[in-house]
């Protein structure tokens, strides 16, 4: 007998909210799987205005007056008959992966009958890099607006966790599923989120590793065949990355927290129809289980009249709390199979879908504070406190107290008081704040450590002096004139470009420099027109010549040292130019800084003084207008005018900042130009030679020759980088992800049908 039809909802598009953030409904959007067997006779697709149709004849058997309803109308937010992956993408999950990135939590979860495509909809299939699902996509996604967000230090960890017949297993521990006891707890914290103990959440850095963890994760699931599917996942599968955010620029710094849920769930069977027995059967009752407590839940979420939403009947709805009803931003894909026999189980799907769409939620950027940020606030608060007490100490005539750390000039202040107070010359040490104990006590200890220190160099010091003397040689008279004018080639000399370390003596030249030295003293000597042209052939030249012969190429330090001079001193020019505006621009932005320093002590002082005569002031009574005399004015006008010196002062320091980051990046380009020049004369002149020599050293060498699968490996990792940018990542995650999996089932296969 066939169920009871449902009334049509009634539901209104006008009566439900799409903000991007506040209160906004769960948004459903519809999948068909393409079919060879498509009823056109009871399905009818309107894409245009995201609506279905379902007809159905009456059957026979219900007799003459048969009330039977013939046709349903469901009405969503989006329908998809033939979608390619990428348009389900960007039209289920782009918007919800960029709201967490803004830190929103979202869900994005896969519905439907077993065999309607939700793995393929969620993973992917197996064709290859374009017919990834909506997880690797989210990940790539993740991870280019990480990139995007540079003034954001951005933390991204994973989790994959696995319900399987009402059990929680974690698919990305070391531990095996078989070994897992399933007992993993959920449990809420005080503001609500739900959380997992025990649950793993690596780090993952970059998009290839996110993408490994993903795969690792995956080949854990429990999978086993039947008549609707011969690859039918038989657990609910979620997968969430976790987003932590802290701002690189802003001085109070906040955390930010957000979470994606990426929940594929198992199908729904009917077991007539897959044929299951055994434990596959066992697995189908769960399933339908816990699909039940999820459509209750959905059902009170409805039902404005309800008061309690029973989330805790199944692992599944306690898990997914926040994402129904709750602190998320949730999109459900309903996935359908449009054929005549699949009927029953199309018009439930939908049904569920149309409940799906009453759930409202209350998204909220989630923002926790740094107990850092409550270490500076509260240093902000004692500065502040400090301050009102020097006022008040200043007010009864106590301004010489002093409660922030000394000064280096106010320590060796109090260190002469105390000195004279040990010899005797003061009698008595006042003490008019605990800062000056503190501070006096500190002189205390510095000086008897540097009486302890003098006394035990004292014994030693007649000995240094003896041995000095001994070691001086005969005759060594002290250099006449200024030892601390600076002379050409000595120790210590300022260089543009570091610091000298003096001249090396002749002794210190290499044998083989020696060599062609001595071999060419000949050709090199003399004053005439050519010894010039002798002296630059010992260089480039003379190596030039010896690359000819074959021996070697020559160094290309020293090449390009030389190269520089001649054919790259376009290069060298620009970039000496460069850095020295550089230099001109960093010297400006020091005296713009200071200029701004001392701006804003001036600027302290003003208000410090404008505090003092405002407390000076006598109380004006009943009188209505607070009158100010000249003296106040004046300060008042000094400290807007100081004001505006340190606002343009500091304007200027980050217009000269600005073009200071602008030359640096012009320097970089210039070097990078001139490597790059470099780099093609010395290949254009030496390539062959150095080719041929490291041809050479590889084939005498034993064991560094690449294997033919290690030639495959780099050829197709060249094709996919020119293929996507992400497809090399995506591609060599899946393959370790595989390569592991089997080295952990070892030479056996594997027992379970996959």
């Amino acid at each position: 007998p066939r169920s009871a039809p449902v009334p049509r909802p009634a539901l209104r598009p006008s009566a439900r909210k799409s903000s991007a953030m506040g209160r906004s409904n769960v948004r459903v959007i519809v999948r068909a799987r393409p079919t060879a067997g498509y009823a056109s006779d009871n399905f009818q697709f309107n894409e245009a205005s995201d609506s279905i149709d379902l007809k159905l004849a009456k059957d026979d058997s219900g007799g003459v007056v048969n009330n039977q309803q013939e046709s349903w109308h469901f009405k969503l937010d989006k329908v998809m008959a033939n979608a390619s992956q990428e348009q389900v993408f960007e039209s289920c999950a782009a918007d919800v992966v960029r709201s967490v990135m803004e830190g929103y939590n979202g869900t994005i979860l896969a519905y439907g009958q077993t065999g309607a495509g939700k793995t393929h909809t969620m993973t992917g299939g197996h064709v290859g890099f374009a017919d990834r699902g909506i997880v690797p996509r989210s990940i790539s996604q993740i991870y280019a607006e990480a990139a995007a967000r540079p003034e954001n230090n951005i933390t991204i960890r994973l989790s994959y966790c696995e319900i399987y017949n009402e059990l929680m297993f974690d698919l990305l521990t070391d531990v095996g599923v078989a070994e897992q006891s399933g007992d993993l707890h959920i449990f809420e914290d005080t503001k609500g989120s739900i959380h997992v103990k025990g649950l793993s959440c690596p780090v993952a850095g970059t998009e290839e590793e996110a993408l490994h963890i993903f795969f690792q994760g995956d080949t854990n699931r429990h999978v086993a065949e039947h008549a609707l599917n011969k690859g039918s996942t038989r657990s609910h599968c979620v997968f969430t990355i976790h987003v932590e955010s802290r701002s690189r620029v802003e001085s109070n710094e906040k955390v930010i927290f957000s979470k994606l849920h990426l929940v594929d769930l198992a199908g729904s069977e009917r077991v007539k129809k897959t044929g299951t027995d055994g434990v596959t059967l066992k697995e189908a009752s769960y399933i339908n289980k816990s699909l039940s407590f999820l459509e209750q839940v959905v059902v009170a979420l409805g039902d404005k009249h309800r008061d309690h939403v029973p989330y805790r009947q199944s692992k599944l709805t306690h898990m997914l709390k926040d994402s129904l009803g709750g602190n998320c931003k949730t999109t459900m894909v309903a996935n359908i199979w449009p054929e005549a026999k699949m009927l029953e189980e199309t018009t439930s799907t939908l049904r569920f879908a149309t409940r799906m769409m009453r759930v409202s939620n209350d998204a909220t950027v989630n923002v926790h504070l740094d107990p850092q940020l409550l270490i500076r606030k509260y240093e902000r608060q004692i500065k502040e406190l400090r301050q009102e007490l020097a006022m008040h100490n200043t007010l009864a005539n106590r301004s010489q107290i002093q409660y922030e750390e000394y000064t280096p000039d106010e320590q060796r202040e109090l260190e002469s008081k105390v000195s004279r107070y040990l010899e005797g010359e003061i009698q008595e040490l006042e003490v008019v704040s605990v800062r000056m104990a503190l501070e006096a006590f500190s002189c205390f200890r510095k000086l008897y450590n540097d009486l302890r220190t003098e006394l035990a160099q004292r014994p030693n010091l007649a000995v240094g002096v003896a041995g000095a003397a001994d070691q001086a040689p005969p005759g060594a008279v002290a250099e006449e004139g200024d030892p601390s004018a600076p002379r050409q080639g000595e120790v210590g000399e300022s260089e543009e470009r570091g610091i000298s370390v003096g001249i090396a003596p002749s002794s210190s030249r290499p044998a083989q420099e020696d060599r062609i030295a001595s071999g060419d003293a000949g050709d090199s000597s003399g004053d005439g027109p050519g010894a010039g042209q002798d002296r630059t052939a010992l260089g480039l030249g003379g190596r030039t010549s010896q690359a000819g012969l074959g021996e070697q190429p020559p160094d290309k330090q020293v090449a390009f040292q030389e190269w520089k001079g001649r054919e790259g001193q376009v290069y060298e020019a620009a970039f000496e130019k460069n850095k020295t505006e550089l230099k001109e621009r960093k010297n400006e932005v020091r005296d713009l800084l200071k200029a701004a320093n001392l701006a804003k002590a001036q600027i302290d002082e003003a208000k410090d003084k404008l505090a003092r005569k405002q407390a000076d002031k006598p109380p004006e009574g009943a009188r209505d207008e607070e009158l100010i005399d000249e003296e106040e004015y004046a300060l008042i006008r000094s400290l807007k005018e100081t004001k505006q010196k340190y606002r343009d002062a500091f304007e200027k320091h980050r217009q000269v900042k600005a073009d200071v980051i602008q030359i640096e990046h012009l320097m970089q380009t210039c070097k990078t130009k001139l490597v790059q020049a470099f780099e093609e004369w010395f290949d254009q002149k030496y390539g062959q030679l150095a080719r041929a020599q490291e041809k050479a050293a590889a084939e005498a060498a034993t064991g560094e020759r690449y294997d033919p699968q290690e030639m495959f490996d780099l050829m197709e990792a060249d094709r996919l980088e020119t293929q996507h940018p992400d497809a090399l990542a995506y591609h060599k995650a899946r393959k370790n992800a595989v390569r592991e999996a089997r080295q952990k089932r070892g030479p056996a296969p594997a027992v379970r049908a996959r």
